[in-house]
């Protein structure tokens, strides 16, 4: 009856769809798997009129040769879920942050994404996720958690780019999961690393991997793009 769907998580939908309908039409390069799965993923999320358990995570990964499309997607994706609110996503880059003190970044981090989401912002687009410092890359556990998420109304879009210079199209999504899961071992695990194997051991990794694997999509290149400018 009346009220039962208020009217402005309809709009947000709405808005989200058009901005989504808007992105497709430029990036004629992906896989309509891409489009269908993070829509209905975060629209689903956009939706619920009852109280979310869970923030949205979405994770997406390219290889080398969809670098600029991986980087231009994710922060659109990530701003077409905010649409609504007429407000930019947050956005964080581990690379400015691959060579700093991973406490510091920890902190940076943590500073960044609450300070964003208690102001107003609903999403945030972290770029580059392998190349944080390992043990930072654990304050996410504070914000992808499946219960005490501090933030539940919200959505995180973050990016893996891997070592390969191009990603099968012939690849399934399990295997496209499978490929991120070992490369962020890799990163993250690795005992020749100095420091990142106190901070991150494979138990923590496997706990921390749950929690930002919910929906684990590739991008493919786009011709269009120049560096730096997004369609």
């Amino acid at each position: 009856g009346p009220g039962s769907t208020p009217e402005v998580e309809t709009t947000a939908v709405q808005e989200f769809q058009n901005q989504m309908n808007q992105l497709k039409n430029k990036y004629q390069g992906q896989d309509e798997k891409l489009w269908k799965r993070s829509q209905t993923f975060l629209e689903k999320h956009l939706n619920s009129s009852h109280p979310r358990s869970q923030p949205a995570i979405l994770l997406l990964t390219a290889a080398r040769d969809a670098e600029e499309a991986l980087r231009c997607l994710s922060e659109q994706i990530a701003d077409a879920y905010s649409s609504f609110r007429s407000v930019r996503a947050i956005r964080i880059d581990g690379t400015d942050k691959a060579t700093q003190d991973s406490d510091t970044v920890k902190l940076e981090v943590d500073q960044e994404l609450s300070n964003g989401f208690k102001n107003g912002q609903n999403a945030a687009v972290v770029h580059r996720f392998e190349s944080f410092p390992a043990g930072s890359t654990l304050i996410f556990y504070k914000y992808c958690d499946h219960e005490n998420a501090a933030f539940k109304d919200v959505a995180l879009v973050l990016t893996v780019l891997l070592e390969e210079e191009t990603l099968g199209t012939s690849l399934g999504l399990k295997e496209v999961e499978e490929k991120v899961r070992d490369f962020l071992k890799v990163k993250f695990t690795n005992s020749n690393t100095p420091n990142s194997y106190n901070h991150m051991d494979p138990d923590k990794l496997n706990g921390l991997w749950s929690r930002i694997s919910h929906l684990v999509l590739p991008v493919q290149p786009e011709n269009a793009l120049k560096r730096g400018i997004c369609l």
